[in-house]
């Protein structure tokens, strides 16, 4: 293989005339769509980074409604505890209420059974001392007897109060 200048210099011209072609025909129309391109990708880039904040914020704002929601929530469930401690208060109360007017009643009931029984007893005794004063005035006892067995009755009596 021998060296052509002529060739050589051919083969160049063809060289350089073709880059030119393809500079102005290629080159500028490739470089325009790797630059849209670009511009394309970078667009999505932002849109991306902007997607991203928004839903690293509406993370946020979740996390904060979830907070909220179970503040409220604890809220509510103490409220609804310190009700229910109420209602449990009240209805101590007022059994408590209802058991005293119910003892006051029987002590009531009792103190007027009491005196009533006391009363009968004491129509009883009466009679019996009269039925004993009409027996004893039957039959002939000194003012010192009489006195004496009056006194034993009354003493009986009182015994039996």
């Amino acid at each position: 293989m021998e060296f052509n200048v002529y060739e050589f210099g051919f083969a160049m011209i063809n060289f350089v005339v073709l880059m030119a072609i393809l500079y102005k025909f290629g080159w500028k129309p490739v470089i325009g769509m790797i630059d849209s391109r670009q511009a394309v990708i970078d667009e999505n880039l932002e849109k991306a980074e902007a997607a991203r904040k928004e839903a690293e914020q509406m993370s946020a704002k979740l996390a904060e409604d979830i907070a909220n929601a179970r503040r409220e929530a604890k809220a509510i469930i103490d409220e609804a505890q310190q009700s229910a401690e109420a209602v449990k208060e009240d209805i101590l109360a007022q059994a408590k209420q209802s058991a005293d007017s119910m003892l006051e009643r029987a002590q009531a009931e009792i103190a007027k059974e009491k005196t009533e029984a006391i009363a009968s007893i004491k129509g009883e005794v009466a009679d019996m001392v009269v039925a004993v004063a009409g027996r004893l005035l039957s039959e002939n006892m000194s003012d010192q007897q009489h006195m004496a067995l009056v006194d034993k009755y009354i003493a009986e009596v009182a015994q039996n109060d």
